[in-house]
């Protein structure tokens, strides 16, 4: 019978030049649990240790969401007032506006609630460690018009 951790796969190393236009291109999808909300993304990076994610949300839209796992993201253009309703209990809630060049942070259980304020659509990037293995679409798949 063997002792100790089990082998894990490894991350490698990997880079990514985000695509403004080909995101612009992406399908939008329904979000879970949020009737009528579309977003759109792309898979930039998954790997054991995290999955980073291009992702847009639309204007105007509202919603709900709840984290899995932690994450961290950059917001990259547009504007969200958001609350951030934080475990266990639900009862410490957090308001903040995101811009473009805002660095924040989702614990793992964390409920947020989103509204899109500006008239494009809000852009950043999700780092989620280690990889929740989201079905988001990757780079190549929409450009080869796979998505």
């Amino acid at each position: 019978m063997a002792i100790g951790l089990a082998p894990a796969a490894r991350s490698i190393f990997e880079a990514h030049d985000i695509d403004h236009a080909a995101l612009d291109q992406a399908p939008l999808f329904d979000l879970p649990f949020n009737p009528g909300v579309r977003i759109r993304g792309y898979s930039a990076i998954n790997q054991p240790n995290c999955q980073i994610i291009i992702e847009d949300f639309m204007p105007g839209d509202e919603f709900v969401w709840t984290f899995a796992h932690d994450e961290i993201q950059y917001a990259i253009s547009g504007e969200m007032e958001v609350e951030v309703y934080m475990p266990p209990l639900y009862s410490e809630m957090v308001r903040a506006t995101i811009r473009a060049g805002t660095v924040y942070s989702y614990p793992v259980g964390a409920r947020k609630h989103v509204r899109i304020t500006s008239k494009e659509p809000f852009r950043h990037i999700c780092f989620c460690p280690p990889s929740p293995d989201y079905p988001f679409p990757t780079l190549e798949e929409i450009r080869n018009g796979r998505t």
